[in-house]
């Protein structure tokens, strides 16, 4: 910008002039400084009116969702919903292919899908919203979403760490971890109730027998009666036992089970006794992480 600078004149009407053009030259600037501002903020304007939200809906029975095409527009379906699953919604599609097949981009269980339009519950407004989306405002509601996921997932690893880090710690202390611990029905024609446990050998001896001290109980929390089932090894060090007993309670009222205690004697004739064998029970995942044993794919 250009600075002017006006000398003082003894002529009144020179006088005059400069002082307007000094005034001008004052309301310019003035004028720059909004505009400036405007163009800056302009963004925000344009944003703020054209904000799209997510559309909360649930699914119908029994529906099918996808990530990919196989067929034309046929999707690989992936998972089948219950009836009022909760998803949510965040973009229209038209596959127009072999076929033409609307669909709604969708978030469910953490990962992203696509479900036919007629298979989600939503009122006319909503749908009306979610075919007016555009690319840049669907992109915007990805971005989000696949930053929620991200955030999701890094919770899970953090927590999954935490849970192997104090499982063993646990399994060390105890020299055990259990994997299942559970009863079942021994047969629809006779009375009678079996039970089954398997656990990993997490110390450096090699297990002789283990002892399961292990309550029946009832459907209403009544225990039916304690038991003590032997399982017989060897069971050398990292290395797992299943254990399946037959008849254990003769009585079909057995609906749970409840570990009291376990007793170890291992192969030098020491022997180890675990009060709190429940809190060594932990989920498949956790197990094979810290057992090592690679997971099947679905």
């Amino acid at each position: 910008m250009s600075i002017f600078v006006i000398k003082s004149v003894e002529n009144p009407q020179l006088r005059e002039a400069a002082t307007r053009y000094r005034q001008a030259q004052r309301n310019l600037i003035k004028l720059y400084i909004k505009m400036k501002y405007f163009f800056l903020l302009f963004p925000i304007f344009i944003f703020s009116q054209t904000k799209v939200n997510f559309v909360s809906a649930k699914s119908k029975a029994d529906v099918v969702i996808g990530q990919e095409y196989i067929f034309g527009c046929k999707l690989d379906v992936k998972e089948i919903l219950k009836e009022n699953e909760p998803i949510l919604l965040y973009g229209y599609f038209k596959c127009e292919k072999d076929e033409s097949i609307d669909y709604y981009n969708a978030y469910w269980n953490n990962d992203l899908y696509f479900i036919k339009t007629s298979n989600v519950k939503i009122s006319e407004q909503d749908e009306k919203n979610l075919k007016s989306i555009d690319s840049l405002q669907k992109k915007k509601l990805l971005d989000e979403l696949l930053y929620s996921i991200k955030v999701k997932n890094e919770e899970l690893e953090k927590n999954v760490k935490e849970k192997v880090k104090l499982y063993t710690s646990k399994g060390n202390l105890n020299g055990m971890l259990i994997k299942t611990s559970r009863v079942f029905d021994q047969s629809e024609y006779t009375s009678g109730t079996g039970y089954e446990v398997s656990f990993a050998n997490i110390s450096k001896k090699t297990i002789k027998y283990v002892w399961f001290n292990v309550k029946g109980i009832n459907a209403v929390d009544d225990v039916v009666s304690l038991q003590t089932v032997k399982c017989i090894g060897p069971i050398k060090p990292n290395e797992e036992g299943l254990y399946t007993f037959d008849y254990v309670w003769f009585t079909d009222i057995v609906e749970k089970s409840k570990l009291t205690s376990v007793k170890i004697q291992y192969m030098d004739g020491s022997v180890k006794q675990i009060q709190n064998p429940n809190d060594l029970i932990i989920n498949e995942t956790i197990y094979n992480l810290i057992l090592g044993v690679e997971q099947e794919e679905e």
